[in-house]
């Protein structure tokens, strides 16, 4: 199972440059192999831990100073991998790894919203990469996708641009799942917003870490993944 596919290598050959279908896959496919009976795999495996190239990696991005032990150079590919953070999605991995390996959903401990979305709608125009040669370009969804894990009922609040406050319940008995689709006008770039409310009161809040822009320099279908709550978000702890 993936969280993600885009390759864009931005070599000349159609078969390096496409995109596929991938908007909820993660916790969609990790929830049908858990809760799904009739599906009993002996092994699920992730692909992958650091794949960069198809944009289905899971671990921390690598650094981009080359006197770093993690420095990798990404050619090409690092224009749509570099300051494309996937940890956050690790914490969706960690609740279906345990509760495939035990059987049964793991207790809700803390609070946490996972979101994610692509940095550019998907008709923006970019001059470089691969650009509008990318297989399958039109059936992402222009949206920010959210996945909510709280330990008692709340309601998650989204802004998206002048899609404010787009809400959704969830609660202590398992995932919720939403999304808030990008505006018609992002004018100079707008920054998604993510917030955890209960009882009336504002429990954790943030904005993604990068803005969605029609501006843009090398065509981009590789989300920015982000962490409302707590836990650690990229190597930040969001505890605080």
């Amino acid at each position: 199972m993936s969280p993600w596919q885009y390759k864009d290598l931005n070599d000349g050959k159609t078969a390096d440059a496409w995109v596929a279908y991938s908007d909820m896959l993660f916790p969609q496919r990790f929830e049908s192999l858990t809760s799904n009976k009739d599906i009993s795999p002996d092994i699920i495996e992730i692909l992958t831990w650091n794949d960069f190239c198809e944009s289905h990696y899971i671990r921390d991005l690598p650094s981009t100073d080359t006197s770093s032990h993690d420095y990798a150079d990404l050619g090409d590919m690092g224009n749509y991998v570099h300051g494309q953070n996937h940890s956050p999605w690790r914490i969706i991995a960690k609740y279906y790894i345990s509760w495939w390996k035990n059987g049964t959903p793991p207790e809700i401990t803390m609070d946490q919203v996972v979101f994610w979305y692509r940095i550019h709608p998907k008709d923006a125009f970019c001059p470089l990469g691969t650009s509008t040669a990318i297989r399958n370009s039109q059936q992402p969804v222009d949206a920010v996708f959210a996945w909510a894990l709280v330990k008692d009922k709340a309601t998650i609040s989204m802004s998206v641009g002048s899609n404010e406050y787009w809400e959704f319940q969830a609660d202590g008995s398992g995932p919720s799942m939403s999304m808030v689709p990008f505006p018609s006008d992002l004018g100079s770039g707008i920054t998604p917003e993510a917030s955890i409310m209960r009882n009336g009161q504002t429990i954790f809040t943030g904005k993604g870490s990068q803005e969605i822009t029609s501006s843009c320099q090398w065509q981009n279908f590789n989300p920015n993944v982000n962490l409302v709550g707590e836990g650690i978000n990229g190597g930040i702890d969001t505890s605080s």
